[in-house]
């Protein structure tokens, strides 16, 4: 842009190189903060403000005057979009921006927190272990203004697209469209086609605006954050933005209170999935450790700004609501915070899955750790509260501000599967149970006629039936209903063991392979649940899919561990045949085999050879 000379030159500095250093600064400050609370030696460290300071002379620049949009930094930029947009006033209307002295809402807020991080500095012992939750409260400020400074940038983006200007499109497309890769990996897929690898039809204006606006929540903002622009476009259909709305659907469940800051768990998930993937195991674990997605629930402005984080619920007391899962897990690994020990060892390259392994088979420990150890056991506990909750028992105040059974929903299905029923048709978005069970209905075989998994819709039913029995208080239907979900959970786990015993067959335990990883993970998700109901079978299962230095995986066969998958699920209360089956290994081959057709070629052609073998020997 510089060498053609183009007017967008010194606005993709600001946006680009600019916005991103700045983003960087607070990070790195973070980073520092948290090294330093667990180093031995503290003063080893250099933390300054955090990146607060650097920050904020970077954002704001030299001789800029307050509220105005004359200057060359991100504060003025922030200006410029700010006078392109409406925002929202107390009688919920929306009028334009007026007066040059008007300071932005976003520039407001990003001084207010900057003055909240310099508070943090101001006491003693700073990011040391003498003041741990300062790197907890630093995180949570850092994060509260990078969601303000994705504002600027969105609002750009969509004025850009509204003017029809391919080279300001482009720019901020670049600037945005990246970072919704960290999103919803479908959205980010079309937005990328859409903006970046092909020229713009601004004829799907309202199409680009409306897959825009699905991820505002990601970002931690709302409609109103956003605005809408206080210019009158001729032609153009700008989408009514409902995706941030408190009762938006999530895979055609409609909540009655806000839970999606719980569903937004999964983008924690996410996002340490894309870390990991990076090799970047020290922001991970901040991820990890602190959250960043689902903020916590706070009764008063006076209440600390935290996140929800995978790490509290790998060690919240709240998992004892879990029985007898709880009791089967802790008793299995002899510690209580089994989960929270495998994943910050994982982060840290030290245990089982050290920094010798491949950073693909890290990734998978500590993703599908987080999802399917930490995550699973918070939803079971949750189910049972919110059964104890009708029978008005184990009240904590836990659900002041949302309703027991909407948070089940949120944590069986999360934020990323859209509003449709069935759920996101991606594979990649969902990373819940429900996502789970939706790649694993391809595999298996186990779509309705819909098309989407057939556990997935079972739950919907069952999530349907249990609001209305909670809120009508017929507990004892309830209890059942709750029953029959936590059973129907475990199908996407055992149909994942069953995917890797039959993916790791004969496969060395020293492969580097992110498969032997996931493996051990997905087993260890249901073992010592089977254990309680079918030991035997745990044990078929432990002595196939657990990594043991210098073995080999599966040495019984994938057929070996189908078969302990159908006794298990059998003993639970699972029809076999809910497994679904592959040509390699059915799981309800004991109980009369499988209706898949993909299946019957393959155990008739070993019928026919047995037949033959039998015939020969007589």
């Amino acid at each position: 842009a510089i060498e053609k000379g183009s007017p967008v030159a010194s606005k993709a500095v600001l946006a680009l190189n600019m916005w991103m250093y700045a983003n960087h600064l607070l990070y790195n400050g973070n980073d520092i903060c948290q090294k330093m609370t667990e180093a031995d030696n503290p003063s080893q460290f250099d933390v300054a403000g955090g990146g607060l300071d650097e920050f904020i002379a970077l954002w704001i620049g030299s001789g800029q005057t307050h509220g105005s949009s004359d200057g060359f930094g991100l504060y003025a930029l922030t200006e410029q979009a700010d006078r392109l947009f409406a925002v929202e006033t107390d009688d919920s209307g929306f009028i334009p921006v007026e007066g040059e002295l008007s300071e932005s809402s976003v520039n407001k807020q990003l001084k207010l927190l900057y003055q909240e991080g310099a508070g943090i500095f101001s006491l003693p012992d700073v990011c040391t272990s003498s003041n741990p939750d300062s790197a907890k409260k630093l995180w949570s400020v850092s994060n509260r203004m990078i969601q303000q400074m994705y504002i600027p940038i969105i609002r750009m983006l969509i004025v850009s697209i509204l003017e029809k200007d391919p080279v300001a499109t482009d720019l901020y497309a670049t600037a945005v469209v990246p970072q919704v890769a960290q999103c919803r990996p479908s959205i980010y897929n079309r937005l990328r086609q859409e903006l970046l690898q092909s020229q713009v039809n601004f004829e799907r204006t309202d199409f680009i605006l409306n897959d825009l606006q699905q991820v505002y929540s990601c970002f931690g903002l709302s409609c109103s954050d956003i605005g809408v622009v206080a210019k009158s476009y001729e032609g153009v259909n700008i989408p009514p933005c409902l995706a941030t709305q408190a009762d938006a659907p999530m895979a055609l469940y409609r909540p009655t209170t806000d839970v999606h800051p719980i569903a937004r768990i999964d983008l924690d998930v996410l996002q340490i999935r894309i870390l990991t993937t990076l090799g970047s195991f020290s922001f991970a674990k901040l991820w990890y450790m602190y959250g960043r997605n689902s903020p916590r629930q706070r009764k008063s402005d006076n209440d600390p700004y935290y996140f929800y984080s995978l790490s509290g619920f790998a060690v919240a007391s709240s998992r004892r609501n879990a029985e007898p899962y709880y009791s089967a897990f802790v008793s299995y690994h002899n510690d209580p915070n089994y989960s929270d020990l495998l994943i910050r060892n994982t982060l840290e390259g030290v245990g089982k899955w050290d920094s010798s392994k491949s950073v693909e088979q890290r990734s998978a420990v500590v993703t599908e750790a987080g999802a399917f150890l930490v995550l699973y056991l918070h939803l079971i506990a949750q189910i049972n509260d919110a059964v104890n909750n009708c029978k008005g028992v184990d009240e904590d105040g836990e659900y002041d501000l949302t309703h027991p059974w909407d948070e089940v929903a949120a944590l069986i299905i999360g934020s990323l599967e859209g509003m449709e029923e069935g759920g996101s048709s991606d594979i990649q978005d969902g990373q819940m149970i429900w996502g789970l069970g939706t790649r694993r209905g391809f595999q298996f075989q186990t779509l309705n006629a819909e098309g989407y998994a057939k556990v997935n819709s079972e739950l919907e039913d069952l999530l349907f039936a249990g609001r209305g029995e909670l809120d009508a208080l017929r507990c004892d239907m309830l209890e059942t209903t709750a029953e029959k979900i936590k059973r129907l959970t475990l199908i996407p786990l055992m149909q994942s063991v069953l995917k890797y015993a039959i993916q790791n067959e004969q496969q060395s335990a020293n492969s580097g392979s992110s498969d032997v990883a996931l493996g051990e993970v997905f087993a260890m998700a249901i073992i010592p649940i089977v254990q309680i109901y079918d030991p035997a079978s745990a044990s078929i299962l432990e002595a196939n899919m657990f990594v043991q230095p210098g073995g080999t995986l599966v040495g019984d066969g994938a057929q070996a561990v189908a078969n302990a998958l159908g006794s298990a699920a059998n003993s639970i209360g699972i029809s076999p045949r809910q497994l679904g089956s592959t040509p390699q290994a059915d799981p309800n081959l004991l109980y009369g085999g499988s209706s898949s057709p993909a299946v019957r070629p393959l155990l008739l052609s070993s019928a026919v050879s047995l037949m033959s073998f039998v015939f020969i020997v007589l």
